[in-house]
């Protein structure tokens, strides 16, 4: 598996720069999560902080909390395995830490992650847990769109 901000669309590109990368940048660094090394990356906000980490933290919960192993679990094998799953990895990690960054911005960001922990993580949590798989794709999905345009626009 490569870079999670890298993406192929008849060319190499960073998804976390939008910056096209030749094919020597690709197999030296993004094919091999070399961020440290990595040109493109290099300079950037690099944080990659997204919303379930940033809940979770805000709660004081650490990084490999329940919460966050479950999503992930459901991420790399439910979500990866839709025909568009990995396109949609994609656009998540690309939205997600800007709209983080909205949020850590605003004098009332606890709340407002707590909030999304509320009517997000815990009810996605809890419907993996009984299988019900496609309603916590389409809870998660709907609400980070509804968060991009609450934030981004």
């Amino acid at each position: 598996m490569s870079c999670p901000y890298y993406w192929y669309d008849n060319h190499y590109a960073c998804r976390k720069s939008g910056k096209d990368v030749n094919e020597d940048i690709y197999y030296k660094y993004c094919r091999n999560y070399d961020y440290d090394d990595c040109p493109i990356y290099k300079g950037q906000d690099s944080s990659g902080c997204f919303l379930t980490s940033a809940c979770v933290e805000a709660k004081g919960l650490p990084d490999d909390c329940y919460e966050l192993t479950v999503l992930r679990r459901f991420r790399e094998g439910y979500l990866r395995s839709l025909p568009k799953g990995c396109d949609e990895i994609a656009e998540y990690y690309f939205v997600a830490p800007q709209i983080v960054t909205e949020i850590k911005n605003r004098a009332d960001s606890i709340t407002v992650f707590d909030s999304i922990y509320e009517r997000l993580v815990k009810p996605c949590v809890e419907m993996i847990e009984r299988g019900e798989n496609e309603n916590a794709h389409v809870l998660y999905r709907t609400t980070v769109q509804q968060l991009q345009l609450e934030y981004l626009t």
